[in-house]
């Protein structure tokens, strides 16, 4: 009786550390007051900063971008600061895509330390996207580092400078941030750490997702107050096309850390990131994150972190583990000798047999196969129901928990049956042994292409083997093995609910089938020690188990969806946009719906077509083409381009061109060249740093539908004009296309005002395009 308790309370002692380890990776510290002492961070201060300036949507080069700009610089000053406002142009070639190209205005000021070794870099960018506010991305970032900055200045002097930088147009290449590397704050010989701040949703802790080289003294720098992190998440987002400030320094030569912000995606880029979504305790934890790191790191010798080793790091509640790179090969060696060495003192103990274990092992597979088969095919039935949820840009509508929370069912179903049904051949020892083969074998191959990887499957394997040997001392009725095998799932419980808590906000819905995989893994170690009260009941009862589960999970999942009607709060993004055609005079409204609603429609009409990108290549058409109808002429921003010279040398013309807007203050402006008629050799943007080679010819958008197949995009125009020059190669007239690209409709066009409901779609609407064609 004595053994069955401690069963028991080993069970429930699982449960328990599961369900912690997945709050603190979830749960939000509470905010603190804005009276509370000077020396804290105070997320009601920091969220007073935000109010100043993410009330509408500041994309760079915007009047709102300059009042922000203008708001932080006089923060700063309050403070006793001398901030400084650099104005470059910075160029970006294109790879496979138009050149980029944009006039940036970075603020720079620093805290100088007593006796400096480096510099601690605190980066967070003005700017927002066209059609969001911006209050979480980047007012999270923006207002954290002003609150940091009050506390560093009413305090103690560091002994390292920290630098605080705010960056302009990263929303579109991080320009601010490339050319704050090219000259803006050129860095000397001296170490640079860099804490950038973003933010990728609404709410949900901090999470530190990338860092640069010598991780093992970063990391250290977090444990005052330790985010969200996990070694995987760094190796993963490295290999990703994605891109924020810190990109561009850590190529710069910095390291540092990545921040961010990423529960609630489904007003990311959107109009619901404004201050009323912006969650303070997510505000404060963040900013109390950062601030212990700056605080360490702005008392070490920087030199010595320069000096230091990579590590891997993972959460476990509420601390973060970290151990150096150099011992992640030989754990990961240890894990599948160590699983060999307990099956064979199993087996010699007589308490295993090795023949019942390919039965797990083989089998293993198909469950995670089918694990992640539930969550894509869970997503594809929900746009059936709900075609509108693509249209978020994380891949995650707005009240996702209960679907969550009825796919784990539907996998906790699943893994139930197949623990079932190798209980039927194989013990508690047998399935556990198949179990751990997999992460074992993974174990090596992920810490010799994904080092930071590796802890997932080593520690997972470890436990399992220790598990092993200790229940084989039992026997096979004994409650003692199962309490064995109950403990070696804690490191399985530890290391995966956490990653598995991160993934779903992470990944979104729409790739719910990496963190179902991990969750059957645990779920299956979980099972092991339960084979035995598997095997004693009967098969309809343990399907009708299976079945209540699952059906929770499915009313669950149904339930959510049935509930989720758009409304003020929760709106449905929609697509609509206005081209004008100022050659021709005419303007339609255009929209990318799928499944458009009846105001979306009343604008565009039915009819879809693939025509526009002949002369607006921004409207690019999806399959199944754009929806596209007649709008009344209504002054927006435009394009124009003039001649300033034309010269022949052979068969080689230079054009020197003047590109700016006609009328209004444009976003962004582009210019394309028919390469039909004309070969583009090389261009150059005046103002471009020193070093940077022309900008490449040819068609560096080869596949876009229209003539139009070479480009350059310049965001932030000037209002004065853009000098470019263009080396073409060819007997006819260079013919171009201009096009400018603005944030909001024209209300006087407007049939009627977008209703509480519905909100802009991410990137593809709430947006105003004109174009003009010359030859020349």
């Amino acid at each position: 009786m004595r053994a069955r308790i401690v069963v028991l309370v080993a069970g429930l002692l699982l449960v328990l550390i599961g369900a912690e380890c997945a709050l603190a990776v979830g749960a939000v510290p509470d905010p603190v007051a804005a009276d509370a002492a000077p020396s804290v961070f105070s997320a009601y201060r920091a969220k007073a900063d935000i109010a100043q300036f993410a009330d509408a949507p500041h994309p760079s080069g915007s009047a709102g971008a300059e009042r922000t700009r203008a708001y932080v610089s006089d923060r700063l000053t309050r403070l006793g600061l001398e901030p400084v406002e650099d104005e470059a142009t910075e160029v970006v070639p294109g790879d496979g895509a138009s050149h980029l190209a944009g006039r940036v205005h970075d603020i720079t000021a620093t805290i100088r330390g007593t006796s400096p070794t480096g510099q601690v870099l605190l980066v967070a960018h003005t700017d927002s996207v066209l059609t969001g506010p911006g209050a979480s991305d980047d007012g999270l970032g923006v207002s954290s580092l002003l609150e940091i900055a009050r506390i560093l200045t009413k305090g103690p002097r560091p002994r390292n400078d920290v630098v605080l930088l705010f960056t302009d147009s990263e929303e579109t290449g991080q320009l601010g941030a490339r050319a704050y590397v090219h000259g803006l704050g050129k860095a000397t010989g001296e170490p640079r750490v860099v804490l950038n701040l973003e933010a990728r949703g609404t709410s949900g802790r901090a999470v530190m997702f990338e860092t640069g080289s010598h991780s093992s003294a970063l990391v250290e720098a977090l444990g005052g107050h330790p985010p969200v992190a996990t070694s995987l998440s760094a190796e993963v987002y490295r290999r990703l096309p994605n891109d924020t400030d810190f990109t561009q320094l850590r190529k710069g030569g910095m390291t540092g850390l990545n921040f961010a912000v990423i529960g609630d995606g489904a007003d990311y880029h959107a109009p619901g990131d404004d201050v009323a979504h912006v969650h303070p305790g997510s505000l404060q934890d963040l900013g109390d994150t950062v601030l212990s790191a700056v605080r360490r790191l702005s008392a070490t010798d920087l030199r010595a972190v320069t000096r230091s080793s990579d590590a891997t790091w993972f959460n476990v509640g509420p601390l973060l583990v970290r151990y150096p790179a150099g011992a992640v090969l030989p754990l990961a060696v240890a894990a599948p000798l160590a699983l060999v060495a307990a099956g064979w003192y199993a087996r010699r103990r007589k308490a295993l047999r090795p023949s019942a274990v390919p039965r797990a092992a083989l089998t293993l597979p198909l469950v995670l196969v089918g694990a992640a088969a539930l969550g894509w095919a869970g997503w594809r039935i929900l746009l059936l129901i709900r075609p509108y949820y693509a249209s978020f840009l994380t891949g995650d509508p707005y009240r996702t928990a209960p679907v969550v929370v009825g796919l784990l069912l539907l996998t906790a179903a699943l893994t139930g049956l197949w623990a079932a049904w190798t209980g039927r051949r194989a013990g508690q020892l047998e399935t556990a042994v198949g179990i751990a083969v997999w992460p074992a074998l993974l174990a090596v191959p992920t810490a010799l292409l994904l080092p930071g990887a590796a802890y997932v499957f080593t520690w997972t394997a470890l436990g399992v083997s220790a598990g092993v040997a200790l229940g084989a001392r039992a026997a096979e009725d004994s409650p003692w093995r199962t309490t064995a095998l109950v403990g070696a799932a804690l490191p399985a419980v530890i290391v995966l609910v956490p990653l598995v808590t991160l993934l779903f906000p992470t990944l979104g819905l729409a790739a719910a089938a990496a963190p179902l995989a991990l969750a059957a893994l645990v779920l299956a170690v979980l099972a092991a020690p339960l084979t035995r009260w598997f095997r004693g009941l009967r098969a309809r009862r343990l399907i009708a188990l299976a079945a209540v589960v699952a059906l929770a999970g499915t009313v669950c999942v149904g339930g959510a969806v049935a509930a989720d009607r758009p409304d003020a709060d929760h709106p449905r993004p929609v697509s609509l946009m206005y081209a004008l055609d100022a050659d021709h005079g005419r303007a339609y409204w255009v929209s990318e719906d799928a499944d458009p609603v009846s105001w979306v429609t009343g604008h565009t009409g039915h009819r879809r077509t693939d025509t526009l990108e002949a002369w607006s290549p921004a409207l690019a058409a999806p399959p199944g083409g754009l929806l596209a109808g007649p709008a009344p002429v209504a002054p927006v921003a435009t394009p124009e381009v003039t001649k300033v010279s034309d010269t022949r040398e052979g068969a080689t013309r230079t054009v020197r061109l003047k590109v700016g807007p006609g009328s209004g203050k444009p976003a962004m402006l582009a210019l394309y060249v028919d390469t039909s008629t004309t070969h583009v050799v090389r261009a150059r943007v005046a103002g471009a740093p020193a070093g940077i080679p022309d900008l490449s010819g040819g068609e560096n958008r080869p596949h876009a539908g229209s003539p139009w197949k070479w480009g350059l995009l310049m965001v932030a125009p000037d209002p004065r004009g853009q000098e470019v020059t263009l080396v073409v190669r060819g007997d006819k007239p260079l013919r171009l296309l201009a096009m400018t690209e603005d944030a909001g409709l024209p209300a006087q066009a407007l049939r009627s005002p977008r209703p509480a409901g519905l909100t802009w779609e991410p990137g593809a609407a709430g947006l105003s395009f004109a174009s003009r064609r010359y030859t020349i």
